[in-house]
């Protein structure tokens, strides 16, 4: 795929929720943490982006208090390009998900949310363990991005009951509590599909 914004990475995950200031910026830095020597480029957007913040202070302590790093961060807004431009999309709510598939259609098929994505994999794991398998001897970017077609394919296919619980609510402005379910919920999600990617799923 021809790249219009400078990733010359192997795979491109797009994290996305409103105000790209709290969940998306925690599970970028999540993901980004665990994969970004394994030829996979994270980053993050808004649909209602507080454009040029930094990740909410709440959120962001909870972030380096696991030893992530959130320096240099600055929100920006979802735009049909960068859609256009990931290879997987991974929303906070469903909602974010059809203002994906709105902006660019043809993302339809590499769009989740990302309790969903999760969810999917361990379905795929389960139900289709030798296409699964397949793909463990492969490199983390080309097993995500064969991973990515397999919870697309079961999704398609409804090889399982849809996703039960698909979103993570938004902390903002509702205490230090509703920050730390949120991050809690993003880190279990995130955990489990770097699992996944990195062939060592428990």
């Amino acid at each position: 795929m021809r790249r219009t914004d400078g990733r010359t990475s192997d795979f491109g995950v797009l994290v996305v929720c409103t105000g790209n200031i709290c969940r998306s910026p925690a599970g970028e830095r999540l993901l980004r943490h665990t994969l970004s020597a394994t030829g996979v480029d994270v980053t993050s957007a808004g649909t209602y982006a507080v454009v040029g913040h930094p990740v909410e202070p709440s959120m962001a302590r909870l972030l380096t208090v696991d030893g992530i790093d959130v320096a240099g961060f600055a929100a920006r807004r979802l735009t049909e390009r960068l859609v256009r431009d990931a290879d997987l999309v991974l929303t906070m709510e469903t909602g974010h998900r059809s203002a994906v598939v709105q902006a660019h259609p043809r993302a339809l098929t590499r769009a989740f949310t990302l309790r969903e994505f999760a969810y999917l994999l361990e379905v795929c794991r389960v139900a289709a363990p030798t296409a699964y398998l397949a793909v463990q001897g492969t490199d983390p970017s080309a097993r995500l991005r064969e991973l990515t077609r397999l919870a697309a394919d079961a999704r398609t296919r409804r090889v399982a009951a849809p996703c039960p619980d698909p979103d993570i609510e938004d902390p903002y402005r509702r205490g230090d509590e509703a920050y730390q379910q949120a991050y809690a919920a993003i880190r279990a999600a995130v955990d489990a599909i770097v699992a996944q990617v990195t062939g060592s799923p428990a």
